[in-house]
């Protein structure tokens, strides 16, 4: 598993997941262990064998084939985390008592949600709970980025979201942002802009505006960019073997690819490094 703290440089650890008897899903390993600094393997020759063993990360079980980053057939059939209203949240349908998981769409969507504006492989509008807000914006690879207004529900921000995504980006282009720095943009400017068109729009969703000093700028461990943005996928690439150049998001960038480590969530591999 990979986790990150800090913003300039981001710094990333390995942590080591398992998946106990006694629990359902993955979990991260209690016992003591080294700390393991991504960022001291730039430069060196690192192999990630995947061993095609693959575990559900909910349940814990063994599947031929991983749902949605990580999930059996099973879970991503039943688990309201699977459901097409995550991607698209203002399709949220918990008020027509429709929901997979009630009490956790209760506990996971009813709660504070920022909208934001990020410069990942361009500007782009998002949405997170997360808190500091900064850690989605880690995983997202995002440069720069500023907070724009708080909402009560994932719902209502997916509604302003949706409506931005008609005059900005809502996602990214992931080429773009695993091959070069991101052009620095004014974004106090830009957000200035996209308040006042929000206040043209009757979108019946109450939000408090954010007001920040200022932008947040992000640095990553990267060496260099690689050449090409192949992505490596364990089907077709089991054996990874190439130069180590660094880490943006949830990516490692290779001399001859990247792999979002992410998507893989319950791929059972091994790491070595050339000595």
């Amino acid at each position: 598993m990979l986790d990150h703290e800090g913003l300039d440089p981001v710094e990333y650890l390995w942590t080591v997941a398992t998946y106990p008897s006694s629990q359902s899903g993955k979990q991260i390993a209690d016992f003591p262990k080294p700390e393991f600094r991504v960022a001291d393997l730039l430069g060196k020759e690192v192999t990630l064998q995947f061993t095609g063993q693959i575990r559900c990360v909910h349940c814990g079980k063994h599947t031929a084939k991983s749902f949605n980053q990580g999930s059996c057939y099973s879970c991503f059939q039943t688990l309201a985390q699977n459901d097409l209203c995550i991607l698209r949240p203002e399709t949220c349908h918990f008020h027509l008592g429709t929901c997979r998981e009630p009490d956790w769409g209760e506990e996971y969507c009813f709660q504070k949600h920022t909208v934001y504006l990020a410069n990942t492989s361009g500007l782009k509008i998002g949405i997170t709970k997360e808190n500091p807000v900064s850690n989605r914006w880690v995983d997202q690879g995002a440069q720069e980025a500023i907070p724009l207004l708080e909402v009560r529900s994932r719902r209502d921000a997916g509604v302003i979201e949706k409506k931005f995504s008609s005059i900005i980006d809502d996602k990214t282009k992931w080429q773009v942002m695993v091959s070069t720095d991101s052009v620095r943009e004014d974004l106090s400017e830009k957000r200035k802009e996209l308040l006042s068109q929000l206040e043209s729009w009757d979108l019946g969703v109450y939000y408090e505006v954010l007001s920040p000093k200022s932008s947040t700028t992000i640095r990553y461990p990267i060496l260099k960019y690689p050449t090409k943005a192949k992505a490596f996928q364990p089907e077709k690439d089991p054996t990874i073997r190439s130069s180590l150049l660094g880490i943006k998001g949830q990516y490692l960038l290779f001399e001859s690819g990247v792999i979002n480590l992410r998507a893989y969530a319950g791929y059972e591999a091994s790491l070595s490094v050339e000595s």
